[in-house]
């Protein structure tokens, strides 16, 4: 039988890729059916089925009028062999012919290997005679089932149709474009498995995933994961902390905790991780010959020989990098390239997606946190103004957020005095609330143990100096009213004047001193006030002055004014209602940014 070695067959350079990349356990797929290239056990019937490969051996034989064998590996038919009648009533007198002649050559069989990826899973054998002219349908239905131009399957049977001193040639030709089809089909096949394999490894990768609770659990799945779908020795995914521009190990699988141990990475120490971030894949060979590697010795302690890197990439945007190790040299396929590549872009999107859980999960407690302060701030507050004889008193209070810095409060002394107090701290949410109750907690400790308000109040000072940073005040009126005497000492620390309306006229209580929390010697000034029936007095934080309209323009202390004047006649509750109406109703649809905090007072007898 003569050779022919078709040099020209289809041969890629991946001769190992097939063994299985996944197992069992994490991918259901066979063994059989998701070998991605071709091993030296594999056989041809693997790719192409036997009833497939006799159906182009007939159609061969048909076509070319020869007599057609394909065998596997070992020489074994895999079909059985194919002879045209034609071929049967014109072979004994070709051969007559040739003996007639001396050329014995001409019609010995022909064989081309059959080669997929280097390895050679059979052959394929002809038989070729002299033969008539074939129909075009049946040439057009061979290079339908070869996958092949009709034009070239022609050109070779007519070739073959030709004399036989040129048959040979033609049989070569045709058995190189017969081997070189089949062999396509081959690759066409291991291109299907390959991407069949790659699809349920993501897809199982990503029910892993999804399955994932929590950051860190979703992080050790994606090492995991790399380190069983491509085969390595172990995997580790580092995030960037864009702050300390470093890469932040943050899971590993199958590394020692020495070699976990062995220093940081800075990125701009670090060639290999910037040109990942960059998008690039890199490959690095051998470590301890690759100067970009920066723990070259505790790589090969560690048994570290070859590294694939690639980035972890967000919408655009790299969060990490995902590095793979073998134990020994490996030279990875552009399928596993590949691979690698898809689970870091779903890996990206998990980590990403359980980073905003995460963050939810905390910004949760954290609200649930603020509404347990908010709940424990509302009692501290008085739910309601006291009775008092001869007085009509009434209180509102209305936070922007669900903590605020305002606040106002009511301390009983014995049987005639009433303590009221009207504070505003700097800032807004928990650090103000912390320092509203502080200032809280003091006022009515030193208020309790000490007559002199101004005293009172110059402690209270002192006291949050000591307990506030420099950029932290408080504004405060307080004052006590002997309502058996109807006598009011009053201090405004830096607060608002409160509001005396009084036959008609307003004037404000000013007395006082700077605002707590700024210098411990600052001395405070009381003033006692006799009250007459029918004043009213109005104390207010600058919520109320300083809210804003949609066109940005300040309620105004002009209008506080006008508003209580047109209701001053009205009950202390009134008032506060109508005073919080009409600021809303200037605000409009724009948002308040400042606690507001009222009381009134009217002297009804």
């Amino acid at each position: 039988m003569t050779q022919f070695d078709i040099s020209q067959t289809s041969a890629l350079s991946d001769p190992n890729a097939a063994r299985e990349i996944l197992r069992p356990d994490l991918n259901p797929v066979v063994a059989s059916s998701v070998a991605a290239g071709v091993e030296a056990s594999t056989r041809l019937t693997d790719y192409i089925d036997a009833a497939t490969l006799q159906d182009i051996q007939d159609s061969l034989a048909s076509v070319a009028r020869v007599k057609a064998t394909i065998l596997d590996s070992q020489g074994v038919p895999l079909t059985h062999t194919t002879v045209s009648k034609r071929f049967q009533t014109r072979s004994a007198a070709i051969a007559a012919s040739h003996s007639a002649k001396g050329d014995t050559a001409l019609d010995q069989p022909f064989s081309a290997p059959i080669v997929v990826r280097g390895q050679r899973l059979g052959s394929i054998v002809i038989e070729p005679a002299k033969a008539t002219p074939v129909r075009t349908a049946a040439i057009n239905e061979l290079a339908t089932k070869l996958q092949l131009p009709p034009a070239q399957v022609r050109t070779v049977v007519d070739a073959l149709n030709q004399e036989a001193l040129v048959q040979r040639t033609a049989g070569v030709q045709f058995l190189y474009l017969l081997a070189n089809a089949i062999s396509r089909l081959c690759e066409q096949e291991i291109q299907l498995r390959r991407r069949i394999v790659e699809l349920s490894t993501l897809f199982n990768i990503s029910n892993m995933l999804t399955e994932a609770r929590g950051l860190q659990q979703t992080l050790d799945r994606v090492t995991f994961s790399v380190t069983e779908a491509l085969n390595v020795k172990a995997c580790s995914l580092r995030l960037l902390d864009d702050q300390r521009d470093e890469m932040v190990i943050k899971s590993v699988y199958n590394l020692s905790e020495a070699y976990l141990h062995k220093g940081p990475i800075m990125l701009r120490q670090s060639g290999i991780d910037r040109e990942a971030l960059e998008g690039k894949v890199v490959y690095i060979p051998d470590i301890a010959t690759d100067q970009r590697i920066i723990y070259r010795d505790d790589g090969r302690r560690e048994g570290i020989v070859s590294v694939l890197c690639t980035a972890l990439i967000y919408k655009d945007r790299p969060i990490g990098v995902l590095r793979v190790y073998s134990a020994e040299r490996k030279e990875f396929s552009d399928f596993e390239v590949k691979l690698l590549q898809s689970i870091s872009g779903q890996a990206a999107a998990a980590i990403e997606n359980a980073r905003l859980q995460q963050e939810t999960v905390e910004k949760e407690r954290l609200q649930r946190q603020v509404q347990i302060a908010a709940e424990v701030q509302r009692r501290m507050i008085p739910a309601g103004a006291p009775v008092v004889p001869g007085f009509d008193i009434a209180a509102l209070y209305a936070p922007c957020f669900e903590l605020g810095g305002d606040f106002y409060d009511f301390i009983e002394f014995g049987t005639s005095t009433l303590g009221i107090a009207v504070a505003d701290v700097v800032g807004k949410g928990l650090p103000a609330s912390l320092l509203m109750a502080s200032v809280r907690a003091a006022i009515r400790a030193y208020a309790n143990d000490i007559y002199d308000l101004d005293e009172i109040i110059a402690r209270v000072n002192r006291a949050m100096v000591a307990d506030t940073r420099s950029n932290e005040f408080i504004t405060l009126w307080y004052g006590t009213l002997n309502y058996a005497r109807r006598q009011l000492t009053y201090c405004a620390a830096g607060h608002d004047p409160a509001l005396l309306v009084r036959d008609g006229k307003i004037q404000e209580l000013s007395a006082g001193g700077m605002v707590l929390g700024v210098d411990p010697s600052e001395r405070y000034i009381k003033e006692v006030l006799q009250l007459q029936p029918g004043d009213l007095i109005f104390i207010y934080t600058d919520g109320l002055s300083d809210a804003v309209s949609f066109s940005g323009e300040k309620f105004g202390k002009a209008r506080v004014r006008e508003t209580l004047l047109r209701h001053k006649d009205s009950t202390a509750e009134q008032i506060c209602q109508n005073m919080i109406w009409e600021t809303r109703r200037f605000v409009g649809l724009n948002r308040r940014t400042d606690d507001t905090t009222m009381v009134a007072l009217r002297v009804t007898q």
